[in-house]
């Protein structure tokens, strides 16, 4: 009897002390794994267009594959120590993979005017260390316009075959992820929760905290999803930028690191606890519609939506799913 009492009393403690209970893996079939891109390293992040698919592989360097028939069009090893972000830009032809332990840390730059034969270019140095994320546009002045964020730091410049030098704006703690449109910066800031900014002075219009620490923002006209690592997905309304209003909470398992949005559909890559697609046709209320575990396709780094299509960046490589909706 006093063994059942103390087996009792150790139960009550172990589940009391969770952190969060872990939810069952739900199936609902739809949705479906239709290729799996095979990596020799993790999946840390992809680019992913109409017609490529790029893939920074960590220690292994990156590939590139032709989306539309899945074939390996080339893997490159070169000088790349560990490559932990990946950006094209097909109208400049040109690819950006940040090379975290690089000597020193950089953005290698490429020309991929032939994708089978990647050839080196001036690299991006200085201010390059711990680079959380990277954004790259073709520039309509010329060239390539790239922003990152490192530290407390919100980077960017211009690449016109090199580097061009760069500006920055401070913030007042770590930063994790971000988004932007043509007047604000929408910053992810961990503990912080989220930072709006004036995109062209960098002064802060407001602060939201969020339950978690805030790892990646992805906005949709007036609101604002948080991959919000240990509480899961957040939405924030930002239709008054300077009041922003928490309006959603999602508790996911595993830690929520990355999120994207297309049409009415939402993504959250959840780490251990793999993937989650939502209905988002409510951009303020989403409604869960299925997940696929890490024992399925792998740790989750980075999730994206492309033509209706899920990529999910994970230990094994990039997942290609289908909406059976």
């Amino acid at each position: 009897m006093k063994l059942l009492l103390v087996i009792s009393i150790v139960i009550t403690i172990v589940l009391c002390t969770c952190a969060k209970w872990v939810e069952p893996i739900t199936y609902k079939d739809i949705l479906e794994i239709e290729h799996i891109y095979l990596t020799t390293g993790y999946a840390r992040d992809a680019y992913i267009s109409d017609s490529l698919i790029c893939i920074a592989e960590d220690q292994a360097g990156f590939s590139i594959y032709d989306r539309n028939n899945d074939t390996l069009i080339c893997h490159y090893y070169g000088s790349i120590e560990n490559a932990r972000l990946i950006v094209a830009v097909e109208e400049e032809s040109l690819l950006f993979v940040y090379d975290i332990y690089g000597s020193p840390a950089a953005i290698s730059v490429f020309d991929i005017s032939n994708p089978t034969n990647p050839i080196m270019k001036p690299p991006i140095t200085g201010q390059t260390s711990d680079i959380e994320e990277m954004k790259c546009f073709h520039s309509p002045g010329g060239g390539v316009d790239i922003i990152w964020i490192h530290s407390d730091k919100y980077q960017f410049g211009n690449y016109v075959n090199i580097w061009m030098g760069s500006y920055f704006y401070d913030f007042p703690n770590a930063l994790a992820g971000f988004d932007l449109d043509s007047l604000y910066i929408y910053l992810a800031g961990e503990q912080r929760g989220l930072y709006i900014a004036d995109r062209n002075s960098g002064n802060i219009i407001s602060e939201t905290d969020t339950p978690g620490l805030a790892l990646a923002v992805k906005v949709v006209g007036d609101y604002a999803y948080i991959a919000d690592r240990e509480a899961g997905l957040q939405v924030i309304d930002i239709s008054d930028v300077e009041n922003p209003e928490l309006v959603y909470s999602f508790d996911t398992s595993g830690l929520a690191q990355s999120v994207d949005v297309e049409e009415d559909y939402l993504v959250v890559g959840s780490g251990g606890g793999g993937l989650y697609l939502f209905d988002v046709s409510d951009k303020s209320n989403p409604k869960f519609l299925d997940r696929i575990d890490d024992s399925e396709i792998g740790y989750t780094y980075k999730v994206f939506l492309s033509n209706m299509e899920v990529f999910a960046a994970t230990r094994i490589g990039i997942v290609k799913l289908k909406i059976n909706d």
